[in-house]
């Protein structure tokens, strides 16, 4: 019992260390992760509402997203594409192959910092994001299918090292099973909660 007592004791001695190191290297480089991570989010984003609203004006996106669901349909498709052809063509050359650059880049980031959740760079980083809806997890969510299965072993380690709350993990995990069920967010931190008259997934997370 004392033998297993001290394994436990310096198994979980070497995880606090290894944490505390981690945050001291996501400190050190703050501002060039986040200014390298912006980019990738802000790539990743501006990309894929451009074939929804053939625009990079991110006013205007904004702005079309702001709108009742029914007026936002009707700007859609007076915004579509002549061709599903052009769509198809933007995701293949200018999408999915940097979906796979910034995912090994964000994998490589994770296990060097710990995952940069927005709440761990804030910590750190003073400054204002370019974007306010700034979120690296965004880029895991887009991973591609062929990296899914190291991404679970290496989320689930940040979750229970506590890098990453309950509900980030539960998100990152419904991409990494291929969205097929909302049940791997259900089983970690999210209800379906009816709010007006619609159902909706809630986060229960702080």
């Amino acid at each position: 019992m004392k033998l297993k007592l001290l394994i436990f004791s310096i198994l979980l001695c070497n995880s606090i260390y290894s944490q505390s190191a981690k945050d001291s290297l996501l400190q050190k480089d703050i501002n060039v992760l986040v200014e390298e991570m912006e980019f990738m989010y802000g790539y990743d984003q501006t990309m894929r509402e451009y074939t929804i609203y053939k625009t990079f004006n991110k006013s205007e996106t904004d702005r079309i997203e702001n709108l009742p669901d029914s007026l936002r349909i009707q700007e859609m498709i007076k915004r579509k594409f002549v061709s599903d052809s052009i769509s198809k063509m933007i995701y293949k050359k200018y999408i999915n192959p940097m979906d796979a650059e910034h995912t090994e880049r964000m994998m490589e980031i994770t296990k060097k910092y710990g995952f940069p959740s927005t709440e761990r760079i804030r910590k750190y980083y003073k400054k204002e994001f370019v974007d306010p809806e700034f979120n690296p997890l965004i880029i895991f969510i887009h991973s591609p299918k062929k990296y899914w299965d190291e991404l679970k072993e290496l989320m689930l380690k940040e979750y229970q090292n506590g890098i990453i709350n309950q509900c980030q993990y539960g998100y990152a995990l419904w991409q990494f099973t291929g969205r097929q069920s909302l049940q791997p967010m259900l089983d970690n931190g999210f209800e379906m909660v009816e709010e007006n008259g619609k159902t909706t997934l809630k986060s229960t997370c702080e």
